[in-house]
Order: structure tokens, then C-alpha cells, then sequence
């Protein structure tokens, strides 16, 4: 695709492209190393026009790291429940798994800001917002990167009730990074923010750094006293270590 092409082009990056439902929309992925391979898989059947797409980046002094992006359906939870399940049936090795899971996650609303945004997905003429992808990956012990927060662009607002920045001009998350169970993918404690597209996209940009270490195992980052206005100091490192690197995922 030509404008994915100029842009990865203009970053010095590669890229891969996977077609959905017409020539320039679509899922891809840019990335600063190498991409070993790459395999766009239809999400539940022929039927869906959706994928996923499944790219091995070769990571120096790392090794392989497996992205999967998707974008799952706007409208219909159940077709959702459908893809989401159909994704992670078919996945073998531990992953990263970013994109518009279009699912809201019960846990970042108050029940009276759960009520505002029920009445007003309503007055937009949107389906009643669901809970039950999030709630089904939670259960397959998927990580969430929001755990990791630290700073808030003060650009992207906090509604009264909720405890995450918005990803969408409804001002509700629907766009996530997550990394499967007994993973060495690591999200960076204080890493996860919402940056504004500044109108580049109905969505913002969601950016977490992750790292590849040995232990399965991963502890969530414990934000002390952070109120949803309040801002929290970034945490930053002027010399990484070795295997760390940031993502970015965008929603068209």
C-alpha cells in the first residue's frame, strides 16, 4: 500500500500490510527491526472480511518477538466473542497483542459513569457497550498494558468516573496492548500512556515499552495515590537495557 509505504519509508522502518475489507484498510505493522516473517490470518471464517496479522520481528540481542494486530468488529459483542476466541485458539507461541479490541473493560468506570456512557452510546445510536472480551481475556490471563501507567498527556481527558484515558472520540478505552500468560514479554512499569493523534485518526495512539526477560512470571505495576486528574511523573531512562523498545499501535 502506497501511503504505508512512503510513511515506513520516511521513518526508516519495515513494514508489513494485511488487506481487509479494501485495498488501502487494513492491519499493519511497522517496525524498527528486521521482520523475519509475517502471516495474515482470517479472524473466524471466510465470511469475515477482519484478520489479524501475525508478524516475527527479529529483535538485536533479543531474538524473535511474535506482534499480532487486529481490529475486531464495532458493533456486535457476540461477533466479537467469535474473533477473539478464533485469535487466541490459533495461537502457539507467546505474543504481543495489540489493536481495536472495541470491548470495554468494566474495571476502568465508576457504575455512575458506566450509566453515562450507556445512555450516550444510546443517544449516538452505538449497541449497548460490552464487557465480555476483555472479561474472557482477563480469564485467559492475558496482561493489560494500562496496568504499567505513568504519565497522562494532559491533551487526552479523563472523564469523572473513569480510571484510564480514552481511545476514541467517545472518550471510552476500546483500543489495547496486551501479552499472553507465561509470556518473557514484560511491560516497563510507568510506560503506558495515551497520546493524541491530533486528528490523524478517530483514535488515539496507545504506546507502552516492553522488554524480554526469562521469568514467566509478571508482577503488575502498583500506582500509589493517583488520582484519574492527577499527573504522575514519568519514569524515564536515558540508558535502557538491552531488549527494550517501544510500540505503538493505531486505530484508522
Amino acid at each position: 500500500m502506497k501511503p504505508l509505504s512512503v510513511l515506513a519509508a520516511a521513518l526508516g522502518m519495515h513494514y508489513v500490510f494485511a488487506e481487509s475489507w479494501a485495498p488501502e484498510y487494513g492491519n499493519a505493522v511497522l517496525s524498527k527491526w528486521p521482520i523475519k516473517r509475517s502471516k495474515v490470518q482470517k479472524i473466524f471464517d471466510d465470511s469475515d472480511f477482519r484478520n489479524v496479522l501475525k508478524a516475527t520481528i527479529d529483535v538485536p540481542q533479543t531474538g524473535e518477538v511474535d506482534f499480532h494486530c487486529t481490529l475486531l468488529d464495532h458493533l456486535d459483542e457476540k461477533w466479537r466473542m467469535k474473533q477473539i476466541k478464533a485469535i487466541i485458539e490459533s495461537n502457539e507461541r507467546p505474543h504481543i497483542l495489540a489493536g481495536g479490541i472495541n470491548s470495554l473493560d468494566e474495571t476502568d468506570y465508576s457504575s455512575e459513569r458506566w450509566t453515562d456512557i450507556v445512555k450516550y452510546y444510546e443517544e449516538m445510536g452505538k449497541p449497548t457497550p460490552k464487557v465480555e472480551v476483555m472479561k474472557y481475556l482477563k480469564s485467559k490471563q492475558y496482561t493489560d498494558a494500562k496496568d504499567f501507567a505513568g504519565e497522562c498527556e494532559s491533551v487526552v481527558i479523563i472523564a469523572k468516573g473513569q480510571n484510564v484515558q480514552g481511545t476514541c472520540k467517545y472518550g471510552t478505552r476500546v483500543d489495547y496492548i496486551l501479552v499472553s500468560p507465561d509470556s518473557p514479554y514484560k511491560f516497563v512499569p510507568g510506560s503506558y500512556m495515551v497520546l493524541s493523534s491530533k486528528g490523524t485518526s478517530d483514535h488515539h495512539i496507545v504506546k507502552v515499552e516492553v522488554t524480554k526477560v526469562d521469568e514467566p512470571i509478571q508482577q503488575p505495576y502498583v500506582r500509589r495515590h493517583r488520582h484519574p486528574k492527577q499527573k504522575v511523573v514519568k519514569i524515564t531512562n536515558s540508558n535502557p537495557s538491552k531488549g527494550a523498545w517501544k510500540l505503538q499501535t493505531l486505530d484508522r
